[in-house]
């Protein structure tokens, strides 16, 4: 692969435009920053390349059982689905790798940092309709599912272990 470049100043800045008028949403979509952010980082990411990205999160959510029903069971079936069938996954080896912090990348690698697989977990998770949230430990991201009463976190590092 082609080293990423920046895109060109004009592009990159209303690309930055972009960003701060989605960060300040009272609901701000995640891979809409996550894919901004990328764009920025990549000059080569348009946005049909930041549409493929979102289609691709949708196909993948149409793949999950239509509600499991328990947090245990949803975090299973993301396993299933994107840990074990699509094989998305970290290798540490990769955390000095431009590619692994950039979500059109890890979609299309399926490897990426603990933070950007639990992104695609997440965004994959949430068009499905499972309660899904993002958690940040000690030198490590996972993904929380399910409500207060009953939880599990999954590591998207890991496969989903």
């Amino acid at each position: 692969m082609r080293a990423p470049h920046p895109p060109p100043p004009e592009r990159s800045a209303e690309l930055r435009r972009r960003f701060a008028e989605e960060a300040r949403c009272e609901r701000p979509d995640l891979t809409t920053l996550c894919l901004l952010i990328g764009a920025v980082a990549d000059g080569s990411l348009d946005e049909a390349g930041m549409d493929a990205v979102e289609v691709e999160l949708d196909r993948l959510a149409g793949e999950l059982p239509y509600r499991p029903g328990s947090p245990r069971a949803w975090a299973l079936a993301l396993r299933d689905l994107l840990g074990e069938r699509y094989g998305f996954g970290g290798v540490s080896d990769d955390y000095q790798r431009l590619e692994s912090s950039l979500l059109h990348e890890v979609v299309r690698r399926r490897r990426g940092l603990p933070i950007l697989l639990s992104v695609v977990w997440m965004e994959v998770a949430r068009r499905a309709g499972a309660p899904v949230y993002g958690v940040a430990l000690p030198g490590h991201f996972v993904v929380g599912i399910g409500e207060v009463e009953a939880q599990v976190l999954a590591d998207p590092f890991d496969g989903g272990g």
